[in-house]
């Protein structure tokens, strides 16, 4: 997507005709931009009057118009202004996305001009989430609607351009890389392999000059990796552990970001059931979204290390299958009693952390995981939990939750959850009772982290698929939660020193 930002009086719209994007707040009619033709401004002025066009959030109405250097005006309703933040722009535009699809509209100019309190980035990043659809496995249509492919941002001719423009370039980057992660994700599972996922991420090294190196089985059974081994047995798909590289200096500070790659899930021995099942195809979202951030990263090149850990299972049932009451010792010599079969990510999460805690030996680490539906229940479908040991890095993570629109809330992580876990057989047991799972989940990843002096887990089972009351973020399609979090958290670390 070709995207500039210039003075209103330097825009000039497509020669096929170009939308123009006019956003108005809650009751603050006539429309406040420069690029209006009058005549197009009383036809909507006199919608507004009889109450057709309020502004209220989300509420979105195109005019398509002949003659004039714009083929149509979209009207963007942002809502009361002192309610209008960052998350609701996206959000309206997310609306307003559907009505350019609807309208087969490939460019457009968006005037904030008169409306400087406006990051126009945010409005960015809601039109290029909503355009998202998964096609990729539909019969191809002649009249497909085409998708946004220029966008010019008309701002105030005094306003210093560098700074909007990097902006808005930075917007469209996150979200491209996190709609590529909503495309792993809604990828189906016969297709979404360990393998294929292995061969994403060497394709983000030969693009963008980071190492990649995947562990195949063999290796990890000489590491001693039998927790993360355990869960792929069942399967003929061979379990990977991925790990991509982006090293700058040795002086510098290293975050480690890991996710859970379970590329289908059944449950195992201890099997789910069948309704709802085909939903377990995005048990990899975590790995989709920290694979993504990281093509992001990668290209962007920071002045920070950042290592990208996938342990990459299928989670099936065959006559080699783990078991209920299978003891397993982990990379980090710690013996792990499987009670659940279901319970699988925290197993393949405990090797990967364990191994990037000794080999790579980070500063912070970071994982993110569709682990528990007690997560799920406790936050719905609008949060994604935080579990932390530091409290400086969980007020880093909390902020580029609520800068992105992609919130966290914190959990505690107390002792009393940890020693619910507890074995008579081994260190530990895969689960704990029913009560607290997101929390005693956590507790068990806590004992993989080694000597890392931040970490922090996200359970993201919640806000990976089935977004609710986000119109930029289709319920049907997987939401790429993380990526756009990741990369501001991860550039606001480098921007540190």
């Amino acid at each position: 997507m070709k995207i500039t930002v210039a003075p209103a009086s330097g825009v000039s719209f497509s020669s096929e005709g170009g939308c123009l994007i006019a956003p108005v707040y809650q009751g603050e009619f006539p429309l406040n931009t420069t690029l209006l033709r009058s005549e197009h401004e009383f036809v909507l002025q006199a919608q507004a009057d009889r109450g057709v066009l309020t502004g209220k959030a989300g509420q979105c109405a195109y005019l398509p118009v002949a003659e004039a250097p714009y083929a149509g005006v979209l009207v963007m309703g942002l809502g009361e202004r002192a309610k209008v933040n960052a998350e609701a722009l996206r959000r309206s535009a997310g609306a307003a996305a559907k009505l350019l699809t609807e309208n087969r509209i490939t460019a457009a100019v968006l005037d904030v001009s008169h409306f400087p309190e406006i990051p126009a980035d945010a409005i960015l990043e809601g039109l290029i989430l909503g355009q998202y659809d998964f096609d990729a496995y539909r019969a191809k249509r002649d009249d497909a609607p085409p998708r946004l492919a220029e966008v010019q941002v008309a701002v105030g001719e005094a306003v210093e351009l560098n700074a909007p423009q990097k902006a808005c370039e930075l917007a469209a980057l996150a979200c491209f890389s996190a709609n590529g992660a909503r495309h792993l994700a809604n990828t189906p599972p016969n297709e979404m392999t360990p393998s294929a996922l292995a061969e994403f991420a060497e394709g983000i090294a030969r693009d963008s000059g980071c190492e990649c190196t995947v562990l195949e089985e063999r290796q990890m059974e000489t590491l001693g990796m039998n927790a993360l081994l355990a869960v792929g047995r069942g399967s003929e798909q061979d379990s990977k552990l991925i790990i991509l590289r982006h090293h700058v200096s040795n002086d510098l500070k290293t975050i480690a970001i890991v996710g859970k790659g379970v590329t289908f899930d059944t449950g195992g021995v201890s099997i789910k059931p069948a309704a709802d099942m085909h939903e377990m195809k995005y048990d990899m979202c975590g790995a989709a979204a920290v694979l993504c951030a990281m093509m992001t990263i990668a290209e962007l090149r920071p002045a920070i290390n950042v290592i990208c850990v996938v342990p990459s299972v299928e989670n099936m049932l065959n006559g080699q299958a783990a078991r209920p009451g299978d003891i397993v010792r982990a990379y980090n010599g710690k013996t792990i009693e499987i009670r659940n079969t279901d319970a699988e990510g925290r197993l393949i999460l405990a090797d990967a952390m364990a191994y990037t805690a000794d080999k790579y030996k980070p500063d912070v680490m970071v994982d993110l995981a569709t682990l528990t539906g007690a997560c799920v229940v406790a936050l719905g479908h609008n949060a994604a939990g935080l579990f932390s040991n530091n409290d400086a890095l969980t007020q880093e993570l909390l902020h580029a939750g609520e800068a992105t629109g992609e919130r966290l809330w914190q959990l505690p992580l107390w002792e009393e959850h940890g020693e619910a876990l507890k074995s008579p057989h081994a260190d530990f047991s895969n689960v704990g009772p029913r009560w607290g799972g997101a929390i005693s989940a956590a507790s068990f990843l806590s004992n993989f982290i080694g000597n890392t002096p931040a970490w922090a887990h996200l359970d993201i089972a919640g806000t990976a698929w089935g977004a609710t009351h986000q119109p930029h973020l289709s319920p049907d399609h997987a939401s790429g939660f993380g990526v756009r979090l990741l990369v501001k958290w991860i550039l606001d670390q480098a921007a540190r020193g």
